[in-house]
Parts: structure tokens; C-alpha cells; sequence
């Protein structure tokens, strides 16, 4: 039976195709044609094969490798027929070894008397079981291999018979790998290989030829780290955009941008909103906007409770939902609040890591910059179109750069297959990449003929990184460093050396050495701009001592030291900043910073300052280039930044902008003083500032003292005033600004008579010099009065006459009268002081008509009133018509008093309008001249009119019938001057009738 199972599955497997058409048997075979009938072929020979044997199982396998179920209707036809033959006499069973997904549905149970499952042996839930368990059987220790590593590779065994197969291989392999020098490799990744190698093994025959599609994904290592490097650098963009951003915010603060971002919620939900509700606690939005808890509760909340004033003003409750990215859509507040609660050295850390990160990515193994940088994700990745298993096995690293020890045999002077391509390359002068790499390094090199080093198809990376650090190879070396020491160099080779390479001291020290000031020339002046950066850095980096020219570079491209911190060495670029002097400084590193402040490695600008102050005094957030002042400077308490500032201050000062003008006491005296600030410099930079000195003691330079006033950096008092003056020995324009622009604070201040300030109270008071309203202000500063005859009065405005008289700074006196006589105040003057003009009407006035109206108004409001006062006014005056009213008045006002001069009172009878006082004034003088009939005819024609008429003896005129012309009547008839008068009633009207005498006394 067992004979007849090894004869099916030997035909089975050496004649299985697509179609199974013959079935080869012990005497005949069977030919399985589709449009013939078994019973046409060799049915009579396999018949006589079980008649004649005592066989009556037969296994049949393998029979799923077809992919058709035909197959199966054949032999149970065939089954059939044999259990019917009468010859063979028994029941012959076929047995079928084949897989559930041959048939489809139900129809199995067409063809199959009876169906028995078999379980699987291995299955990926045991894989790893089963793999450690034959690996242990083989004699290996149970943990050579980690089982994590173990059951990584065992999810993709599903096959006993593979899974076999690969430990047997394994076993091969480690035994004839793992030997001498190959002790060391690593037993996983060996494994993993063997692995790979059941699986994919047209895969892993390319992998010898440097083909396949593990090898693909190895050989892209350096564009994956290149793709690496782009998302690094597009996160350290990212980073810069997101700290201009928070400078550009910074000046807002944090609870206004929350109360900004509530508003927005209030007028989208409801705009007479007035207190949102969070939990059980109701709150206005301001307090919400201060407290950090209650923001961050309401942001996560997809709808909110809320009270409002409703139409009627009664505060109500209602629920609403909120979209708060809809709502912040446009503003981003959120992103800004957000950006605003990160610390400002937060930046410079990601800065830092992302530029580690640029400089680790290179030197990372492939798994690494798969895994940590997702490009199992990228287009290239996916482009290689890696199977599960290969992809697994990649990203675990069981795979790697490495593989070329993990398929072949080390022979004592072997070069591998791709080595010997490198070398038939090389002496073909076909150049290869750069980075291609060199299985057997030491064993390469032997093969290496002097005369290959001649073209640059020599240039490999390996290769270099060998011969640099082989003492034996120092002859290939130089010779092979002619292609990158030349007018012509190599310039792609030296920047993917620079960047992949391993000696990279050796090399460019090496370069260095042949040429210092050509290198930097060839390297990083003339080369492509692609190149130049790397080229720059390797330079720096291993160049020692600077030239001049390579200095100057430096010098102004700070940035480029700083960027590059990690690349080139903290300590190195310590070393170049302390002998350089940076024309623009940048906060980007501390160390190299603080180095630069510490060796005065910068020019005096006010960019670089302001980064040096912000460094030493970083809580000072109003610091910007309009706000750095000196005291600013003076504040970081560096002495090497401030004996550097004060050594060239007269640079410095004509940098600083100071808009704030807050420079201190201490810092005004020192700029005041120093010599080697020029004065104009002094005077447009200290203008304006809020702190004054006290005084002018401790300004050393005299001359400096207008300077001081002009620039109002002495504090405001008289005193000071007062010195200015007397150094001067006049009052300057700029003291008059001076004072002008301290008026308020002059003005509160009393200056005590004293001899001192009584110059200074004449050039202030007597002059013109100062304006109206600060003239006035001083006015009453002074105790001093004007009681002497100063002439400078003259000349001053009278506007100014009239302040210093209404503050009473002019004594009444002869002295003062005798300058004041000159002046249009006079009027104001003596109503000023009145009461004692009244006493001192006879001193020597100028008299005005404006006086003299002036006098008879004041007059008037004195019930007693002085006829001495009147008299003293000059007769020119007093007989003037708009006065006549006014002194009849006064006349009239005392007994029997009349003006002494007979023709001012002629004038005043004569010009007075007022008829009843021009009648009792005329009839007053008629009386005091005892009757004089000349003078009655005179005093009559005076008051004119109808009282001339009484002159006229011919004639009987008529009076209205008031009661001072009936007094007058009495008078004229008493004195016989009219004979006679009598009432009469005249259109209803009562009048005196006056009847003439025939002879007048």
C-alpha cells in the first residue's frame, strides 16, 4: 500500500501541470484526455495492477496545485471502476490530501465519500513556538534569539515545511558564517535573512547583484535621509513663522485676546448676552477672560448656558450650542492664546533640537530614519512597492545595510561581486556614486593599482574614509586627496564626503594644509551656492586659525556660525567668535553668545546692543532698538559690555534712539560730561528726557550749561534759573525756553526778595521776553515790587504794565509815577491805586482826556467826592462837553460848590445835557456871584435855549413849569431881574408866563 501512496505522488509531482492528461502506473498509464472517456486508455493495465497486487488504499496529494476541481470527477470515475472490476475482487479506497479552498461552496461533497478535517500543525498564533522549539532541538540556546524578534519573524511562517527548512538553513548558514572573524554577527538579523531568503528567494538572489527590492530600499538610504532633512527643516520654518508670530503678539495680552475671543461667542449666540454659565457658577466675561480654569472649561464645551437681558431688561436664561471653530475661524484667537502661553525660550530649544536633528538623521541606520521620520508614508518608499515581509523586516532593521554579511562567505582576500564591479569601473575611469559601497574594504584596497588613482573615478567615500585612517595607506592617500587639492577640486565629492564620510579631520585638515587661502577661495567663494554652505562649514569647522579673508566672511555672516553650532563644535565655534568681530549678533544661541559678550566680538551697532542687553536683562520686555538707552546698558552690570560701550560712547550715544527718554540722573551727568561725546550729539540725544539733574554743581564743564538748559535736563527752580542767569549775565533765549517750557513748575515756587534775584526780577518783569501767560505766572513769584524808577518800564507792553500793577509789583510813588507817567498804563495805574491818588492828586500826572474821564468816573462813586480831585484835573479837560454831566454832578452833590474857574463852569452850564442840573448849576453860580446881573445874563445864555430868551426884555417867553425853572424864576423875580411870572394853562399844559422888568439893575 505504502509502495502504491510513493507511486502516485512521484507521478503526481514529476508529470503535474496545469492539466492533469497521463497518469503513469507500474505497467501502462492512464491518459486523461478532455474529450475522451477514461475507459479508452489502459483501463485493462490498471486492473491487472490491483489484480495482481494486494494494494486497496491509495493516497493521492498535491492534486490543489492544479487550481480545478476536473481533476477529482476523473479519478472517482476511475475509483469506480476498479471496485467494480470482477478481477481485482476488493474495495480499493482513494485517499485525496488537498486544501478546503480547492472546491467551492458545497459541490466538495459531490466527489468525497467521507471528509476529515485536518488541524494545522502551525498556524501564526504558534509560529513562534514552533520556530524556537525546532531551533532549540537543533542544539541553539533557547535565548539566542529574543522572542520578541522571534515572534516578529514567525507571523509570516504559516508552513511547517518552510518553517523547517528555514531552520535547517539557519543552521547551515550560522555554522559556516559565524566563524573566525564573522563571530560577531548578529544572530537575528541572520535568521531574518534565512527567513527572507524561503520566501522570496528570487529576491534574495538579486540582493547578490545589488538588485531586488530590499536592495532598493537599502541603496535610497541617503534620499531618505534627504527627505528627512526637508521635513526637519520645514518643522524649524514652522517653528520661525510660529515665533514671529508670538513677537508679533507678545505686546497683547493674553486676557485681551480671551475677552475678544468671548465677545465673538456672545455675538454669535446672542449679543445681549450677560453672563455665561459654567457649571454652577455664573460669570461675567471679563471674569472668565482673567481666570485660565474657567476659559479652558467654557473652550471644551459644545454648548453653554447663558443669561441675557431680554426686551424689558429682566435678566433671563437660555441654552444654545456653539461652533468655536467657526467662531475663531477668521481671528485664530485660540491659536494666539495658545502661541502667547508658550515660553519665549521654548523656541530656541526646538530651534536646538531641530538643528541636532539635521546633524544625528545622517548617521542614523536605516530602521531608524524609517521609523522615527514616516517615511514608510513617502512616495519613494511606497514606489519600491516592499512586500509585508520585506516592509517588517526593513523597518525592524532585521535587514539593513549590513545584509552583504549576512549572504556570503569570508575568504582571507575575497572581494565580493559588487566590489569587483567598483574595480573593473575604476579602471574602465567610469565614475560610480560617491557613496557606493564596499563590502570587503581591506580587501579591495589590495586589489588597487597606483595608476587607478589617477582619474576620479576613484572617488568613493569608503574608500576614503580607509585610507585616511591607515597609517600603511598614507601614500594612496595623498594620492588620491590630488582630486580634491587642485584649482579644480572635486566639489561634489568633498560635500558628500563631508556629509557621509567618517575622517573628515584627516581630509580637510589635509586640504587646508596644501593651500589655506586657495581652499577658502576654491570652497566657499567660487563654488555653486548649493555647495557653498557645506563647503563653508567644513571649513570653518577644521581650517584652525582664520585668514584675513576668510575673518572678514566670518565676521559678517553670524547666523552661519550659530546655525551650525551642533555641526561644527560648541568649542570651535567658541574659538572662531573670540576672534571675531560680528557685524550683526542674533539671539539663536547662548554659548555663543555669551562667548561674544564676554570677548567683545561684535561692532557697536544698535541691533547688536540691543540683543547683548536682552541677553543679560531678559525680563526687560519693553527693550527694542527705539527704547535701549545707556542706563539700559549700565543695568546688565556686564563690565566687559560696559567698558566696551564707554570706550567708544561717543559712537554708542549716536546709535542709541531712546525714544522712552528715560535715562537716569547718573546717565545724563555722565554723557553731559564726557569729552568724547561731541556737544551736538550730547544735546540731540539727552532733549527731553524725564529725569533732571538737581542742579548745575555737577556739570564739570561750565560751558555745558546751555546745553543742560537748552535740553532741560537741570530740574526746575530758581536756584537753578538763578545760576544759569548770573553765568550768563543775561537772560539767553534758551533760558527763556527754558522757563517757558517749566513754567507751571517756576510759578509754584515764591522767589524772597534778595539781592541776587532783583536783577533777575527786572529781566524778567521790565521786559518783553517772556510770553504773556508765563509773565504772568511769574508775576506773583517774586516778592519783590518795583518801587524805584526803573526805565526799562517804559519800553514794556502794556499789557504787561497792566499784570505787574494788578499783581501789585509797582509801588504807588513819585518814582514809579515819574516812568509810569510815560506809559499807556497811567489810567490803569491810578484807578489801581486810586485811594492814594486821591491823596496825591497834586503830584506831576500826565494828564489824558482818558485820565481825566477816568478821575470823573471814579469820582462819581465816592459820596464825597473831592473837589480837590477835580481841580487837579487840568482846565483843558474839565471844560471838555462828554465831562460837563459828570462834574455837574459832583458840583452838584456839595453845598454852594462850584468850579473855581468861572469858565469851566460856563462850560459845564453850557455843555450839560441834562437840563434840570445845567439850571441848578447856572443858578448856583447866579448866587454865589451875588446877584450880577451880567453874570445872571451870562449863565442864562450858557444853560441856552429858552432861558437866553429871558435876556430879551421885548419879548414874554413861557417855561415848561418844572420845579427847578420855577426856583430859578423865584430867584430872577426875588432879585428884580424879571418883573414878574404867572401859571397858565397851555394845551392842557401848565406854564410860566415870564413878564421882563422895563429896566435891569
Amino acid at each position: 500500500m505504502y509502495a502504491l501512496f510513493y507511486l502516485f505522488r512521484y507521478i503526481l509531482r514529476s508529470y503535474g501541470n496545469s492539466k492533469l492528461n497521463k497518469l503513469n502506473l507500474k505497467d501502462g498509464e492512464i491518459e486523461l484526455v478532455e474529450d475522451n472517456s477514461i475507459f479508452n486508455k489502459h483501463l485493462d493495465e490498471i486492473l491487472y495492477f490491483f489484480q495482481v497486487t494486494k494494494y486497496n488504499v491509495v493516497i493521492i496529494e498535491d492534486l490543489d496545485r492544479f487550481g480545478t476541481s476536473n481533476i477529482f470527477l476523473k479519478l472517482r470515475e476511475l475509483n469506480q471502476l476498479v471496485n467494480e472490476s470482477k478481477i481485482v475482487g476488493r474495495h480499493i479506497t482513494f485517499v485525496y490530501a488537498i486544501r478546503d479552498d480547492v472546491f467551492k461552496d458545497e459541490e466538495r461533497t459531490k466527489f468525497f465519500d467521507y471528509i476529515t478535517t485536518v488541524i494545522p500543525v502551525i498556524n501564526p498564533s504558534n509560529s513562534k513556538d514552533k520556530l524556537k522549539e525546532l531551533l532549540i532541538s537543533k542544539g541553539f540556546e533557547e535565548n539566542e534569539i529574543p522572542d520578541e524578534d522571534l515572534s516578529e519573524m514567525a507571523f509570516f511562517i504559516q508552513d511547517m515545511r518552510i518553517l523547517t527548512n528555514i531552520v535547517n538553513e539557519y543552521k547551515q548558514y550560522r555554522e559556516k558564517l559565524c566563524t573566525g572573524q564573522a563571530q560577531k554577527l548578529n544572530l537575528t538579523k541572520l535568521l531574518a535573512m534565512i527567513v527572507y531568503k524561503n520566501y522570496y528567494p528570487q529576491d534574495f538572489a538579486q540582493l547578490h547583484r545589488r538588485e531586488g527590492k530590499v536592495y532598493s530600499c537599502i541603496s535610497k538610504k541617503r534620499q531618505f535621509v534627504e527627505d528627512a532633512i526637508k521635513g526637519i527643516k520645514k518643522r524649524s520654518e514652522e517653528i520661525q513663522k510660529e515665533e514671529e508670530a508670538y513677537f508679533n503678539e507678545k505686546h497683547i495680552k493674553i486676557e485681551e485676546l480671551r475677552l475678544l475671543l468671548l465677545y465673538r461667542i456672545k455675538n454669535a449666540t446672542n449679543n445681549r448676552m450677560y453672563r455665561i454659565c459654567l457649571g454652577d457658577k455664573c460669570c461675567v466675561l471679563e471674569d472668565i477672560a482673567k481666570d485660565s480654569g474657567l476659559f479652558d472649561k467654557l473652550i471644551t464645551q459644545s454648548s453653554i448656558r447663558y443669561e441675557y437681558y431680554d426686551y424689558y431688561d429682566r435678566i433671563s436664561s437660555k441654552s444654545g450650542s456653539i461652533d468655536l471653530k467657526t467662531i475663531d475661524k477668521d481671528t485664530n484667537y485660540l491659536g494666539r492664546i495658545t502661541l502667547l502661553e508658550k515660553e519665549p525660550s521654548k523656541f530656541q530649544v526646538q530651534y536646538q533640537k531641530t538643528k541636532n536633528e539635521q546633524k544625528a538623521v545622517k548617521s542614523l541606520r536605516l530602521k531608524d530614519i524609517i521609523s522615527q521620520y514616516n517615511l514608510s508614508e513617502s512616495e519613494l518608499y511606497q514606489s519600491i512597492q516592499l512586500t509585508p515581509m520585506q516592509d517588517v523586516f526593513l523597518r525592524r532593521g532585521y535587514i539593513d545595510e549590513e545584509y552583504y554579511d549576512y549572504i556570503s562567505y569570508f575568504y582571507e582576500g575575497m572581494v565580493s561581486q559588487s566590489d569587483r564591479e567598483l574595480l573593473l569601473n575604476i579602471k574602465r575611469q567610469i565614475c560610480q556614486p560617491n557613496d557606493y559601497h564596499i563590502d570587503k574594504i581591506e580587501n579591495f584596497v589590495k586589489e588597487l593599482k597606483p595608476y587607478m588613482f589617477e582619474h576620479r573615478s576613484i572617488l568613493n567615500i569608503d574608500l576614503l574614509d580607509y585610507i585616511a585612517n591607515t597609517h600603511e595607506q598614507k601614500e594612496n592617500f595623498d594620492h588620491f586627496m590630488k582630486h580634491l587639492e587642485n584649482e579644480n577640486p572635486q566639489l561634489d565629492f568633498l560635500v558628500d564626503y563631508y556629509t557621509y564620510g567618517k575622517c573628515n579631520r584627516t581630509v580637510f585638515e589635509h586640504i587646508v594644509k596644501w593651500n589655506k587661502t586657495k581652499a577658502w577661495e576654491i570652497m566657499c567663494v567660487n563654488s555653486p551656492a548649493i555647495k557653498k554652505e557645506t563647503l563653508t562649514e567644513a571649513f570653518l569647522k577644521y581650517c584652525g586659525e582664520l585668514e584675513p579673508c576668510t575673518q572678514a566672511w566670518v565676521n559678517s555672516n553670524y547666523t552661519f556660525l550659530t546655525n551650525r553650532v551642533d555641526s561644527i563644535g560648541l568649542d570651535r565655534c567658541l574659538e572662531i567668535a573670540c576672534e571675531s568681530v560680528f557685524e550683526s549678533i542674533q539671539a539663536n544661541n547662548d554659548d555663543i553668545l555669551d562667548c561674544v559678550i564676554e570677548s567683545n566680538s561684535y561692532t557697536l551697532s544698535i541691533d547688536n546692543l540691543v540683543v547683548i542687553v536682552h541677553r543679560l536683562m531678559p525680563s526687560d520686555s519693553t527693550l527694542n532698538t527705539d527704547t535701549l538707552n545707556y542706563t539700559r546698558i549700565l543695568a546688565t552690570q556686564n563690565n566687559r559690555v560696559i567698558n566696551n560701550v564707554n570706550s567708544n560712547i561717543g559712537e554708542v550715544i549716536k546709535l542709541l534712539h531712546d525714544k522712552e527718554k528715560d535715562e537716569s540722573t547718573e546717565s545724563i551727568l555722565y554723557i553731559l560730561n564726557n569729552v568724547n561725546i561731541e556737544t551736538l550729539t550730547k544735546e540731540l540725544y539727552l532733549k527731553g528726557q524725564h529725569n533732571q539733574i538737581a542742579n548745575f554743581d555737577d556739570i564739570i564743564d561750565s560751558s555745558l550749561y546751555t546745553l543742560a538748559i537748552k535740553d532741560y535736563l537741570v530740574a526746575p527752580t530758581w536756584d537753578n534759573v538763578m545760576t544759569y542767569y548770573n553765568h550768563c549775565k543775561n537772560v539767553t533765549e534758551e533760558l527763556v525756553n527754558y522757563m517757558e517750557h517749566y513754567v507751571s513748575e517756576l510759578a509754584a515756587i515764591t522767589i524772597r526778595e534778595q539781592d541776587p534775584a532783583n536783577d533777575l526780577f527786572e529781566e524778567l518783569l521790565a521786559k518783553n521776553i517772556l510770553s504773556i501767560s508765563t509773565y504772568k505766572s511769574f508775576a506773583t513769584t517774586f516778592t519783590t515790587v518795583f518801587d524805584y524808577s526803573c526805565k526799562a518800564l517804559k519800553t514794556l507792553e502794556n499789557e504787561r504794565l497792566g499784570i505787574l500793577i494788578d499783581k501789585e509789583k509797582l509801588a504807588f510813588n513819585q518814582d514809579v509815577l515819574s516812568v509810569i507817567n510815560d506809559t499807556s498804563a497811567l489810567c490803569h495805574y491810578i484807578e489801581h491805586f486810586y485811594p492814594q491818588f486821591r491823596s496825591h492828586c497834586t503830584w506831576s500826572f500826565n494828564w489824558t482826556e482818558e485820565l481825566a474821564i477816568l478821575v470823573i468816573n471814579k469820582e462819581i462813586g465816592f459820596s464825597d467826592s473831592s473837589l480837590e480831585v477835580v481841580n487837579a484835573i487840568p482846565k483843558s479837560f474839565r471844560i471838555q462837553p462828554k465831562l460837563a454831566n459828570k462834574l455837574a454832578t459832583i458840583y452838584l452833590r456839595r453845598d454852594d460848590a462850584i468850579d473855581e474857574d468861572e469858565d469851566v463852569s460856563m462850560a459845564i452850564i453850557s455843555h450839560c445835557n441834562d437840563e434840570r442840573n445845567s439850571v441848578q448849576l447856572a443858578l448856583r453860580y447866579m448866587k454865589l456871584s451875588n446877584g450880577n446881573f451880567d453874570k445872571i445874563e451870562k449863565a442864562l445864555c450858557a444853560i441856552g435855549h429858552k432861558y437866553e430868551i429871558l435876556t430879551d426884555k421885548s419879548k414874554r417867553p413861557s417855561l415848561e413849569g418844572k420845579h427847578y425853572q420855577l426856583e430859578l424864576l423865584n430867584y430872577l423875580k426875588g432879585l428884580g431881574y424879571i418883573a414878574s411870572f404867572k401859571k397858565e394853562i397851555k394845551e392842557k399844559n401848565t406854564v410860566y408866563r415870564v413878564y421882563p422888568t422895563k429896566n435891569k439893575e
